[in-house]
């Protein structure tokens, strides 16, 4: 991030307040953990890794990188497709290029690929596994195999031209779209996405979850704007959207999931950070 950019973010948000809520949440194996134990996560370190390279504030030394590393060396192998995904997304942008033969993990996953219609409660889409397995086939070179992944999504495709499986959702359009972009699809063609995304938008900045409810969320902004990223499209309301993200910085530089309260979380904060992104063209 060079000065322009820094300068950009700095007339919305405080970096230097963020950068020290993430960092003072750093332990000494090189982990993160949000709530600011002795208790590092993948998931945390992975979430601090994506907002620290966006702002320019990666850690120089290698325990980020031993840290995550570990769980592959330690277990052989992950115990999702979504904590090997983490795991190489992360390495990737510290530019370790020690991958214990994740490749060969990437294409077993390709070859035994399917849509789960019925997920875990926690996941966001029906083509949220899906969508980890093309980043990754992208992130190995093997953009060809994100095809047929792309194929089974369009299946899904609704009537409206939204995705989903019985009605769209905005993590579902973020997905789908994010997936047949890997694939190289043409995103011209599903521009018709656009109309659901935009019903969603609230009046005073942000997106809410389904059209007409009125209650904007940092996670459903962070689908929308980057949906719209996707088909080549911005915001109606840009400066009211940027302005509702603004105003969630919490006074420890965190970012909370909406406008009227919340504690800082760094899912929440890498949401914040990356829509703004988008936002403001750095």
């Amino acid at each position: 991030m060079n000065i322009r950019q820094v300068t950009q973010f700095n007339r919305v948000v405080d970096i230097e307040a963020l950068s020290n809520y993430l960092l003072s949440r750093r332990n000494m194996d090189g982990g993160f953990c949000f709530y600011g134990l002795d208790e590092s996560s993948l998931n945390d370190t992975f979430y601090a890794v994506l907002i620290l390279d966006i702002i320019n504030k990666l850690p120089e030394d290698k325990k980020t990188v031993e840290y995550i590393a570990s769980f592959q060396m330690k277990k052989l192998g992950f115990t999702s497709i979504y904590s090997a995904w983490m795991a190489l997304k992360s390495l990737k942008i510290l530019n370790e290029s020690r991958l214990n033969g994740l490749d060969n993990l990437v294409i077993k996953l390709y070859k035994s690929h399917r849509i789960h219609e019925r997920v875990y409660v926690e996941s966001a889409s029906v083509f949220e596994s899906s969508y980890y397995l093309a980043d990754m086939l992208s992130m190995i070179g093997r953009h060809g195999d994100c095809g047929s992944i792309a194929d089974a999504v369009l299946k899904y495709r609704l009537k409206d031209s939204n995705f989903g499986t019985i009605e769209p959702t905005m993590a579902s359009t973020f997905y789908a779209l994010s997936i047949l972009h890997l694939a190289g699809r043409p995103m011209d063609e599903y521009k018709d996405a656009a109309k659901f995304l935009n019903a969603c938008a609230v009046g005073s900045g942000g997106f809410s979850k389904k059209p007409d409810m009125g209650l904007a969320f940092m996670d459903e902004i962070y689908y929308a704007v980057l949906s719209l990223r996707l088909l080549g499209l911005r915001p109606a309301l840009e400066k009211k959207t940027a302005d509702f993200i603004s105003g969630c910085q919490n006074e420890n530089g965190g970012f909370r999931r909406a406008l009227a309260s919340g504690i800082s979380g760094f899912d929440t904060s890498y949401y914040a950070m990356e829509a703004l992104r988008a936002l403001l063209n750095v």
